[in-house]
This record gives structure tokens, C-alpha cells and sequence, in this order.
């Protein structure tokens, strides 16, 4: 039963989902804002779907692939799956915008994190790390070296990717291991 009970400006708590939109709509707030609540990680791979149909980017995403974290990775603060939406929610970054909805370019960061990024490049990310002050140039300082890292594992997946035999199963281990350590958000700030 769906927590707390949904309510039509029609009809009350008495729900006509069949016959009424009100109802049927109030009914879906109410089992969205469960599934948030209880299974964030799915309702992100939706959303993500929903998306990258919408802005005709790939997708490719098993269900199992977004992991949240207790910890930012980019930004080292704690990432809240309950409540409303702050900037400690969690949010799905494509870590190279134009490739889209794959496996090794999603990480899911703190909301305020991915706005942060944005579609920024390295580059536009150091530039801004030069120019800000106090904690912002902090924070641009800590998503350049996310970025960074980001591009350590792509370039190690590619690596394993290209030998065939032991070289390849080292180098894949390698990439598997920089992405238990990334997903774990491993630094202590």
C-alpha cells in the first residue's frame, strides 16, 4: 500500500483510477514518489532512458548498472537518497556527454556535483578552477580530478580492450579494480 494514501481533488482517497485522470494521476504521484523513495537506483535508469531517447543519445544500461554511493565522487560530501530533492541527491553524470547511456561512462554523482560539471570539458573545468574563489575553486579543483580519474579508467578500459590473452586480462583487472575504488568513492576528505 502506497504511503501516504493518495488523495483525488475529486473523489478524495476513494481512487477511480479507471474511470477517473484525477485519481489515475494522483495514484502515479504517489507510486513515483515510493519508487524514489525505495528503489532510487531504478528510477534513475528510467529517467536516463527516458532521456537519452529524448536527446537521441545512446543507451545501453543493464539494470544492475548505477550503483549510488554513500559519497560523492567528485566532490567527497554525502549523497541522501530520501526526502525531497537537494543538492545532495543523487544524480547520473554521463562522464562524456556525447557518448550517452553506457557502461563506463556513467557515475552517479551529488546532484550539486553534476550541475557543477555540467557539460564542461577538463579544460573548462581547470580554466574555472584558476578563476574561482575560496570554496568554489575548491570544488572545480575536485571535479577537475574526478574528470581526470575518469579518463585514467577510459583510457585503461581502451588499453584492455585492444590486447588479446594475459595482457588483456591484466589490464582489464586493472580497469575493474579503479572502478571498485571510484564506485566506493575511496578518499577521505
Amino acid at each position: 500500500m502506497l504511503n501516504p494514501k493518495p488523495q483525488c481533488p475529486i473523489h478524495g482517497s476513494t481512487l477511480h483510477r479507471s474511470t477517473c485522470r484525477a485519481c489515475n494521476a494522483a495514484y502515479m504521484r504517489a507510486y513515483y514518489k515510493e519508487r524514489r523513495a525505495n528503489a532510487p537506483d531504478r528510477e534513475m535508469l528510467d529517467r536516463a532512458r527516458k532521456r537519452a531517447r529524448r536527446l537521441d543519445l545512446p543507451f545501453a544500461l543493464p539494470k544492475d548498472a548505477i550503483v549510488i554511493p554513500d559519497i560523492c565522487p567528485a566532490l567527497g560530501g554525502p549523497i541522501r537518497t530520501s526526502g525531497t530533492r537537494s543538492p545532495q541527491s543523487p544524480s547520473l553524470d554521463r562522464i562524456r556527454p556525447d557518448e550517452g547511456y553506457v557502461i563506463g561512462n556513467i557515475r552517479v554523482l551529488s546532484d550539486y556535483a553534476n550541475r557543477l560539471k555540467g557539460n564542461l570539458s577538463l579544460e573548462d573545468i581547470e580554466r574555472r578552477a584558476q578563476t574561482a574563489d575560496g570554496q568554489r575553486q575548491i570544488e572545480y579543483e575536485r571535479l577537475a580530478e574526478y574528470v581526470r580519474r575518469e579518463q585514467l579508467l577510459a583510457e585503461v578500459r581502451a588499453k584492455a580492450a585492444s590486447l588479446d590473452g594475459r595482457a588483456g586480462e591484466v589490464w582489464s583487472e586493472v580497469a575493474r579494480f579503479l572502478e571498485k575504488a571510484f564506485i566506493r568513492a575511496d578518499w577521505k576528505r
